[in-house]
């Protein structure tokens, strides 16, 4: 029941999507999934997992990241393995290794991973702040498609060394099994849904399983980096190097490369760099910002919580913007979410709900229709605009028409297109009263919404066939009419979209409220007259 527990919580707070119903699903029966787990696994030679999808949220303004889903109950066998393999490997990780550490405390209830704020990511930059004050010298380096490059193989085997069990056990075996997984992708080219097609290498991308489970891949390059005692620092696949000297530095470079070609792991010569001043060694070292990927942006008091837990001297982003400045990078557009929805040092916002603008909306809209690197962050802003009551009148305006304008656009991104509509559509608890966002739009825009169900289940994308039906389903589809709409409109051999149907006609899904995160919402007030 852990192991589903932390897939849950993970699915809902730090992957880039989740599908309502199966989340919903789960929830309401939690025990029953459980029970049909074990039933599965009571031969675990013939334990089969089921097809994940790929989906592809945007990386940059150019290239997309390719993301993988699991189905829940597999995931939960997922989670199962790493609280096993934990028990016996996180002690004996190396304390510079920072990222995807077990959770502690109460927090190891509801997570198998430590918070990315208050936990590794923050001290991973305090670490580096502390060793550029002792050093004089920097590498900054990290690996070439780290999780894509990881053998089973290699993995297994650094599983049965450390454990001492033999690779013919049922445990291994069925830990071959699950890190082999079926995976079903729309093809670019015909829009047909291609596969399933089993991963033979690498790990796929998002939760904590993956990141513990790299961890175990790394160890002994990290405990041969303590071996030379080198000033040595990794989050996830993003390595630091301090010394006195460049001689040292490139020293520990050589045992560092060597150690990843034996697991058939490369550095990424593009991104690695060294700096020997103090100018050139500040300008290296990480800094935790309020938009990095891993944060939970509808967490309103997120500047003050990072504020908290770290020291100061990380914490200077202070850049700004005016209605002239143009966006000329990602770097710009990732900067201006920071502006917008970042915090000083203080806790208070750079920029108050009352004081947005219209030209804030419009270059919101730029980003996520053209830069697209901060899409998750840019969005939120967004329907942070379109939605609280602080926000002034002429700006809500705005911000719902453009994000009805994003919403009907095929040439925005599947994945921002989805993540509008998922924010709209989710059931939360504001001020006492169950409601949704979608509930505060007028008729008008909600009746323009609903006109899109069939565009979405048309979509080469499963996000957006899986949205698309959510959608109907909360205006008010009944399990017949869902399914005569993926019948008239949608793929029939679109297996995300039967499972979901499957789950509706198990359980009616619709109603249930979602975990929030400690602060979400905590901002929102109704506005009567957008009723």
């Amino acid at each position: 029941m852990l192991a589903l527990k932390y897939a849950i919580h993970d699915r809902l707070h730090t992957d880039y999507f989740f599908d309502f119903f199966e989340i919903e699903y789960a929830i309401e029966h939690a025990d029953d999934l459980v029970a049909e787990l074990i039933d599965e696994l009571n031969d675990p030679s013939r334990y089969r997992q089921r097809p994940a999808f790929a989906y592809f949220p945007p990386k940059n303004e150019l290239c997309d990241r390719r993301l993988i889903y699991i189905p829940i109950k597999d995931l939960t066998l997922r989670y199962a393995f790493a609280i096993l393999l934990a028990e016996h490997f996180e002690t004996d990780v190396h304390p510079q290794c920072f990222a995807n550490r077990r959770a502690r405390g109460a927090e190891a209830n509801v997570r198998f991973t430590e918070d990315f704020i208050t936990g590794g990511w923050a001290r991973f930059c305090d670490w580096q702040s502390r060793c550029a004050r002792k050093n004089n010298v920097l590498l900054r380096t990290d690996i070439s498609s780290f999780y894509d490059s990881i053998s089973h193989e290699y993995l297994i085997r650094a599983v049965c060394h450390h454990l001492a069990l033999p690779p013919d056990c049922e445990f291994i075996q069925l830990l071959r099994r699950v890190l082999q997984i079926p995976v079903i992708y729309y093809s670019p080219s015909t829009g047909e849904i291609q596969g399933p097609t089993v991963t033979q290498q690498g790990l796929p991308i998002g939760d904590g399983v993956e990141g513990f489970l790299a961890n175990i891949y790394l160890k002994d390059v990290d405990d041969a980096m303590a071996d030379v005692s080198a000033c040595y620092g990794r989050y996830v696949d993003d390595i630091r190097l301090f010394a006195g000297s460049r001689q040292n530095v490139l020293k520990h470079l050589e045992i560092l490369q060597e150690q990843l070609l034996r697991l058939g792991l490369n550095l990424n010569a593009s991104k690695t760099t060294i700096a020997e001043n103090e100018e050139a060694l500040s300008d290296l070292i990480s800094r935790l910002y309020f938009d990095e990927d891993y944060t939970d942006h509808e967490d309103q008091r997120a500047g003050t919580r990072i504020q908290a837990a770290v020291d100061p001297p990380i914490w200077e982003f202070s850049r700004t913007f005016s209605r002239d400045d143009i966006l000329k990078s990602n770097r710009d557009a990732k900067d201006f979410c920071r502006y917008l929805g970042g915090h000083q040092r203080d806790g208070s916002p750079f920029v108050d709900l009352a004081d947005r603008r219209r030209w804030h909306i419009d270059r919101l809209h730029e980003i996520i229709a053209q830069w697209r690197g901060p899409t998750k962050h840019a969005v939120w802003l967004l329907i942070q605009s379109a939605v609280f009551a602080q926000v002034s009148a002429a700006t809500q305006r705005r911000a719902r028409e453009v994000l009805l304008v994003l919403l009907e656009n095929p040439a925005v991104p599947a994945y921002s297109r989805h993540r509008l509509l998922h924010h709209l559509l989710k059931l939360r608890e504001i001020n006492g009263t169950k409601s949704r966002y979608v509930d505060l739009l007028s008729a008008t825009d909600r009746r323009r919404i609903e006109a899109l169900i069939p565009i979405y289940l048309q979509a080469h994308s499963f996000e957006l066939n899986l949205i698309g039906l959510y959608a109907a389903r909360v205006f008010g589809k009944s399990e017949p009419e869902l399914r005569a709409l993926v019948e008239s409109h949608g793929n029939v051999r679109c297996e995300p979209i039967q499972n979901a149907l499957e789950n509706i006609r198990i359980f009616p899904v619709g109603e249930v409220l979602l975990p929030a995160t400690e602060t979400q919402d905590s901002n929102v007030e109704y506005d009567p007259s957008a009723l």
